[in-house]
């Protein structure tokens, strides 16, 4: 499942949230300021090479780990106007971000470049190409989880569980 299809199941159980929650004047803590078009929650990426998810908490930042369905796992995906997404964590309010200073990372939510990614579908999942380094996230065995030049392989390719 792409996430545009992802985007259309759950839009209608956003939207009613997202209206309650601007009726009552309320706002998300840790917000990305780039953020445009709404908010899909709690996808998990799990990289289709190694089978971990993405995860990211204050104790171990930005790593792959085993599933397991804590909120540590799930991000919220923020479409922009250049058709880009900002993927947030739930349980940190960071950004997945890369840059060739830092690497890639979890930070605080800011609306740069760094934190936009490009998703391309592939076999069934998609890969995450950063637009600031145009470096994909990658997960493997050997490196762990990292930005690397994109190359198609499944160590790229993440799914959306």
């Amino acid at each position: 499942m792409n996430i545009s299809t992802a985007l259309r199941t759950r839009t209608a159980r956003v939207a009613a949230a997202t209206l309650t929650a601007a009726a009552l004047g309320l706002t998300a803590a840790g917000t990305a300021e780039a953020r445009t078009t709404g908010v899909v929650y709690a996808y998990a990426l799990q990289n289709q090479n190694t089978g971990r998810c993405v995860d990211d908490s204050g104790a171990y930042g930005l790593r792959a780990f085993t599933c397991n369905g804590l909120n540590y796992q799930k991000f919220n995906y923020y479409k922009q106007d250049n058709g880009t997404w900002v993927v947030q964590n739930q349980n940190t309010g960071r950004c997945i971000d890369d840059s060739g200073a830092y690497g890639l990372r979890a930070f605080t939510c800011n609306g740069q470049n760094f934190q936009q990614w490009r998703l391309i579908y592939l076999n069934g999942g998609a890969a995450y190409q950063n637009v600031n380094t145009g470096r994909c996230m990658d997960d493997s065995g050997a490196y762990g989880l990292r930005a690397f030049t994109c190359n198609g392989l499944n160590y790229q390719n993440f799914n959306f569980v």
